[in-house]
């Protein structure tokens, strides 16, 4: 930054109350702003950005709001609005709850434990041609392609390999993108598929038959609700796991001491929680005031959108000693990346195997992972946090 942009950077006070939580310029100074919203006799955030909305900062108060659908709806989950419905997080009780017992089983650790070759395989097969090299942009070569590739395997059960690309392409724009374009062709895929495999009659034990041929409230699902259950398990799936893939290896690059600890088995017992607290995937994601309330002495009125800002709370002091800084000794850690109450995240099994397999296998063929010379990372702005850009340089493993 230079001398005359620290000198007209507006102070902290002043920013709280036009945050934008999509402005790159704001991104730079979002955990300021955020951690003075926490320690102010106000957390509660009113910006007058996006025609104005609620940004909610600490634990307590999102743990509340979160845990009261009555006042506080999720029928629009995505802040700025996306063009297609998006079963189970855009559903309120009692519906939500029909939806969630239908997809459940198949986010199961003992139904996901079926797909664990499958993804060393995509793992070893997408690192293989890069280990000569000795370097790679880690999120385009390995963190986007084997988060879709799993996605596509779990969500369409397609074999056919042409057929794997088209889906995750769709999906791959969604999470770059973020286009009206990109969106309709992740739909249009979508219901290529789930007709498809209406018209072959096939009944299998898998998560499209159960979309296809499932029902809540009674009732057979809609084309709209299962092309939005698809693009919902798309774009929640690809961007989580993406994220905080690139996210540890980042620190792993940064922090030579870091690579140790993830050589540990029991790491995903502890240590990935810490990393999710740290840099939580998603961000935020909205709710709709149903009927005028207040939050923490915070007036708000029926029709005003909130934002719940779940990397604020995770950082919430009251809740974690040395909330600011990556703790991988800390003992308890209920941390908020997964989202907490009736929205919990579904896919979190499914995000904590892939994660797992991924970093296991990276390790197991490499060494020494460190940035490339005069690399920058830029971290991507808005809902996701993750890096845009990840180069890094490594050493084969030998043995």
């Amino acid at each position: 930054m230079s001398d005359s942009e620290t000198t007209t950077a507006p102070p902290v006070e002043e920013l709280v109350h036009h945050l934008d939580l999509f402005d790159p310029a704001h991104h730079e100074r979002v955990w300021e702003v955020l951690k003075h919203a926490r320690e102010s006799e106000c957390p509660v955030i009113k910006t007058d950005a996006d025609h104005g909305y609620f940004i909610i900062t600490t634990y307590d108060d999102l743990r509340d709001v979160a845990n009261d659908p009555e006042t506080f709806s999720s029928v629009e989950p995505a802040l700025r609005g996306v063009p297609v419905r998006l079963p189970p997080i855009s559903e309120d009780p009692p519906i939500h709850t029909d939806f969630r017992k239908l997809l459940n089983p198949y986010f199961s650790r003992s139904y996901l434990q079926r797909y664990e070759q499958s993804m060393r395989y995509t793992a070893r097969e997408l690192l293989e041609p890069l280990l000569a090299k000795g370097r790679m942009e880690f999120m385009s070569d390995f963190a986007l392609p084997f988060t879709a590739a799993n996605l596509t395997r779990l969500v369409l059960d397609e074999k056919d390999q042409a057929r794997l690309a088209r889906a995750k392409d769709a999906s791959v724009r969604i999470s770059t993108e973020n286009t009206q374009q990109a969106w309709f062709d992740l739909a249009q895929v979508a219901t290529e598929f789930l007709a498809e495999r209406e018209a072959s009659g096939t009944e299998a034990d898998d998560l499209l038959s159960a979309i296809g041929n499932g029902s809540v409230a009674g009732r057979p699902l809609t084309a709209e609700e299962q092309v939005g259950i698809v693009a919902t398990l798309f774009i929640g799936g690809l961007d989580t796991t993406r994220a905080a893939l690139g996210n540890i290896t980042r620190r792993m690059a940064e922090d030579s001491t870091i690579e140790a600890r993830l050589r540990e088995p029991d790491w995903l017992a502890g240590d990935l929680d810490e990393f999710l607290r740290f840099e939580s995937p998603i961000t935020f994601l909205a709710r709709t005031v149903t009927r005028d309330t207040e939050v923490n002495g915070c007036p708000m009125h029926a029709g005003d959108r909130v934002a719940l800002h779940y990397a604020s709370a995770n950082r919430d002091e009251q809740h974690f000693d040395k909330a600011d800084e990556l703790a991988l000794d800390r003992k308890k850690n209920p941390h908020l990346a997964f989202g907490i109450g009736r929205h919990r995240c579904l896919g979190l099994h499914f995000a904590r195997l892939q994660i797992g397999i991924g970093i296991e296998e990276i390790l197991n063929r490499i060494t020494h992972v460190r940035l490339a010379p005069g690399a920058e990372v830029a971290m991507a702005n808005g809902v996701i946090l993750a890096p845009e850009t990840l180069p890094i340089e490594f050493d084969l493993r030998k043995g």
